[in-house]
C-alpha cells in the first residue's frame, strides 16, 4: 500500500524502538527528499550520497540511548538543517535567520526541532571534561575535549575558559 508523500515523513510513522544505522541513515534520506531535496553532493557524480570519508552527521549513541524517539528526530533534523547551511547555502552553520525558517518549515509538520535540546543531565552523566568561564563562572562540560580556550570564549559573558582539572 502506498502511503501520502506528507504520511511517510511523519514523525509518527517514523518511530521505532531503538534505531538501528539502517534505520537513521533511511530516516536522513526521508527528511532530506522532503525538506532539502539535495545533500552533501560530490563534483564528480552530483550524488546526494555522501562521497566516501566525505561529511557525516554524528550522533552520539551514550548521549542519545536513553532518549525518546522523538528527540532523536529532531536531534537528527537539527543537525541536517546545519549540514544543509554548510553544503548548500555555503555559510558557517549557526542559530540564525536561515536557520530558524527551515526550523519553522520542518516543526509545521510536527519534527519538534528546537535550537537547544533538554539533554543537560545526559551531558552532564558522560561528561569527562570540563571548563569555567574566569569571569561568570559557566562551566562547560563535554565528552570530548572539543573546547579550546584560545580560540573559544564563554557564550554568555565573552569571558576566558579554563579547562578544570
Amino acid at each position: 500500500m502506498r502511503r501520502h508523500r506528507r504520511e511517510a515523513c511523519s514523525p509518527i510513522h517514523l518511530m521505532r524502538e531503538a534505531f538501528t544505522l539502517e534505520q537513521l541513515q533511511e530516516l536522513w534520506a526521508k527528511l532530506n527528499l522532503r525538506y532539502f531535496r539535495i545533500g552533501p553532493r560530490t563534483r564528480t557524480t552530483g550524488s546526494a550520497d555522501p562521497p566516501p570519508g566525505g561529511r557525516l552527521i554524528r550522533l552520539s549513541l551514550p548521549l542519545l540511548q536513553r532518549q525518546s524517539d522523538q528527540e532523536i528526530l529532531s536531534t537528527l533534523a537539527h543537525e541536517m538543517i546545519h549540514q544543509w547551511q554548510f553544503d548548500v547555502l555555503k555559510k558557517r552553520p549557526n542559530h540564525g535567520s536561515d536557520f530558524r525558517e527551515k526550523m519553522a518549515a520542518m516543526n509545521r509538520d510536527g519534527l519538534g526541532i528546537t535550537i537547544r535540546h533538554d539533554l543537560d543531565d545526559a551531558v552532564r552523566a558522560l561528561a569527562k571534561y570540563a571548563w569555567r568561564c574566569l569571569r561568570c563562572g559557566r562551566v562547560y562540560e563535554r565528552q570530548r575535549r572539543t573546547i579550546r580556550p584560545r580560540h573559544h570564549q564563554c557564550g554568555v559573558c565573552r569571558g576566558q575558559l579554563r579547562e578544570l582539572v
